[in-house]
C-alpha cells in the first residue's frame, strides 16, 4: 500500500485543524493503492466488486479532499497576487504620477515578485485541474460499481419476486 499525505498550505491547513477542533476531523493520511476498474466487471464475484466499491469510496474520499484543499489554497494565491498587483501600482503611481493606468499595470505585471506569483498561481490551477480529473475519474468508476450492484441485487429481487407469485 502507498502512503499519501493531503498537501496542504496556511488556509486550508487552518481548515482542518478548525474540523480537528470541532471533532469533524479528516484523515490527512491514508495508506491506499490506486483502485483500477477491470476490463469485465461482471466477471467480478459480489465479495470482490464490493471490495472494489469501497476502495473507489475511500480513494475519492481522499482525492475530493485533496481537492478541497488545493481549491482554498489556490483562492488563497489569488488573494494575495491581489493585494500584491494592488501596492505596486500604489508605489508606481506615486513614482509615475503621470503615467496612465494601463502603462501602471503593464509596469506592475512586469515586476518579478508579482511575476513569480502568477507563475505559482499556474501550478496551483494546473495542480487543481489534474485533480478535479482524477476526481472525476474516480466518481465514474465508483458509479460503475454502483450500477453493477444494483444490476445484481435487482436481479435476485426480481427472482425471489417471481418465486412467490410462481407457486
Amino acid at each position: 500500500m502507498t502512503k499519501s499525505t493531503l498537501i496542504t498550505e496556511t488556509t486550508s491547513k487552518y481548515v482542518l485543524d478548525s474540523l480537528d477542533k470541532q471533532g469533524l476531523s479528516v484523515d490527512r493520511e491514508v495508506e491506499l493503492d490506486r483502485p483500477s476498474m477491470p476490463e469485465d466487471i461482471t466477471a467480478l464475484n459480489d465479495e470482490d466488486l464490493m471490495l472494489l466499491y469501497t476502495r473507489f469510496s475511500m480513494y475519492s474520499d481522499f482525492v475530493n479532499t485533496q481537492l478541497s484543499c488545493a481549491v482554498v489554497d489556490e483562492k488563497e494565491l489569488e488573494r494575495q497576487i491581489s493585494y500584491e498587483e494592488s501596492v505596486a501600482l500604489l508605489r508606481l503611481q506615486s513614482e509615475n504620477p503621470k503615467s496612465t493606468v494601463t502603462s501602471l499595470k503593464a509596469m506592475a505585471d512586469s515586476e518579478e515578485s508579482i511575476n513569480s506569483l502568477k507563475k505559482e498561481h499556474m501550478n496551483k490551477y494546473a495542480y487543481r485541474k489534474v485533480l478535479e480529473t482524477m476526481a472525476n475519474n474516480c466518481e465514474r468508476s465508483s458509479s460503475v460499481c454502483s450500477r453493477e450492484l444494483t444490476r445484481r441485487t435487482s436481479s435476485d429481487n426480481f427472482k425471489t419476486r417471481s418465486r412467490k407469485f410462481n407457486i
